[in-house]
């Protein structure tokens, strides 16, 4: 049994197949070709999701600025951004256990689209506030996105769950490649059009999230509920209670923990990053190359991530996170004003150090997570990540403003800690985690 349910206190198989109410499952010689079409189809839908989100966050912030000359409100599009994705995975996560997985990954691309709709026209006509309104719905169209790994890892056996979930996140590699490099040459196509070089960004946004309904529409086929490996438990109404519970459990905890670690030093450094960029008299080619250097550390290596879960373990794999995310945030903290050498390098380590922390507690999560109330365990835990990711964006635009880049990747490197030292010394977790 995986430790992490073992401190649940449960056997995922067993309560699958004993608590009544399981959705009726597709069985048969097919499903295992079933699974596997559906987890190529989640990877291209998801490909393109991330190359629309990716291209909103390359210019997010420098169009933010240049429509207010504001360091400070730069930050706030992205914060209203992780609102966003903190609304929208609750909301997807809890209606993924009434109404499946298929609905959800059809509800969120469209909404997504919206709001990069909505920040087309907020940086086309110079309304600031319009752009922080879609960068809002954009991120809670991409709340379903973000709980699509928890869905491939229903599609996997168990030995091979933490791979299979490595390359769901994987996928991210080329959608953030291609959508961080492609911003600027479509932005020089309807600059004259549409007034502002920052406009390209979000029409391509829209076009890609718009594909990735169309694709979930024709070709995510039948529910992935339906074929799941783990048989999926609606829970009952009014059970409020059994996730408090769940969330009581330690490798619950240090799963979110690790979540949170993740993303709230990640999001804040990469927030300042385009602006610092800009500050050394770089342009928004130089931004899409730091942002792909860092999104191939992020995304490129997760299915070597995800493998090395299944075989050492989670808690080991997220020590390792913590300590390249450590070194990374040395290197760009120190990087030379004038160059984006070292920049690059420690962006790339940012990059990978979320990929093992991010897998691995992703993971952790959903083996140690309650069968019945699973789904909805995820779409909280996501909400609670994403309003720490919040707190950290609107923060990195202060932090840029009041103590610059450097003292900013110090500030971060000093909640990674507090975060592992309160995981490694706290010893009801060491007990609980160890047995």
């Amino acid at each position: 049994m995986d430790r992490g349910e073992a401190g649940a206190g449960f056997k995922v198989g067993g309560v699958a197949n004993t608590i009544e109410g399981v959705k009726q499952q597709v069985t048969g010689p097919d499903v295992t070709g079933l699974r596997r079409r559906l987890l190529y189809v989640l990877f291209t839908g998801t490909t393109l999701g991330w190359i629309g989100f990716i291209a909103t966050l390359t210019v997010a912030t420098v169009a933010a600025r240049s429509l207010t000359g504001s360091t400070i409100l730069a930050g706030i599009p992205l914060a209203a951004g992780a609102l966003g994705q903190a609304l929208g995975t609750n909301l997807f996560g809890r209606l993924s256990a009434s109404r499946g997985r298929r609905y959800i990954m059809l509800m969120g691309p469209p909404l997504s689209a919206l709001g990069a709709v909505l920040e087309l026209v907020g940086v086309a006509v110079g309304w600031y506030w319009m752009l922080v309104a879609g960068a809002v719905f954009v991120g809670v169209g991409l709340g379903s996105q973000h709980l699509s790994r928890y869905v491939a890892a229903e599609l996997a056996q168990e030995q091979h769950r933490g791979l299979t979930m490595g390359i769901l996140v994987w996928s991210g590699a080329l959608g953030a490649v291609v959508g961080a490099n492609l911003v600027e040459g479509v932005g020089r196509i309807v600059e004259g059009s549409l007034g502002s070089p920052y406009a390209g960004a979000f029409l391509l946004a829209a076009m890609a999230f718009l594909l990735t309904w169309l694709l979930f529409w024709l070709a995510l086929r039948p529910d992935p509920s339906k074929v799941a490996v783990v048989a999926q438990v609606a829970p009952a109404g009014g059970r409020g209670g059994a996730v408090g519970a769940a969330l009581r459990f330690p490798a619950v905890q240090v799963a979110i923990l690790g979540l949170i670690s993740a993303q709230v030093v990640m999001v804040t450094v990469m927030t300042a990053t385009p602006l610092r960029i800009e500050d050394a008299g770089y342009g928004l080619n130089i931004v899409g190359v730091v942002i792909s250097t860092h999104t191939v550390g992020m995304f490129v290596f997760a299915p070597l991530v995800g493998k090395l879960v299944d075989r050492v373990g989670h808690l080991s794999v997220l020590g390792i996170g913590l300590v390249v995310t450590l070194a990374s945030l040395l290197l760009s903290g120190i990087a030379p004003f004038d160059g984006y050498g070292m920049l690059n390098a420690g962006l790339f380590l940012l990059g990978l150090g979320w990929s093992f922390s991010f897998v691995a507690a992703s993971s952790m999560l959903f083996a140690a997570a309650p069968a019945d109330i699973r789904q909805v365990v995820e779409g909280w835990a996501d909400s609670v990540v994403h309003v720490m990711v919040m707190t950290g964006s609107a923060a990195a635009g202060v932090l840029m403003s009041a103590i610059g880049f450097g003292l900013l990747n110090l500030v971060s490197a000093g909640f990674l800690l507090a975060i592992g030292l309160l995981v490694s010394f706290a010893p009801r977790l060491r007990t609980e985690l160890a047995g």
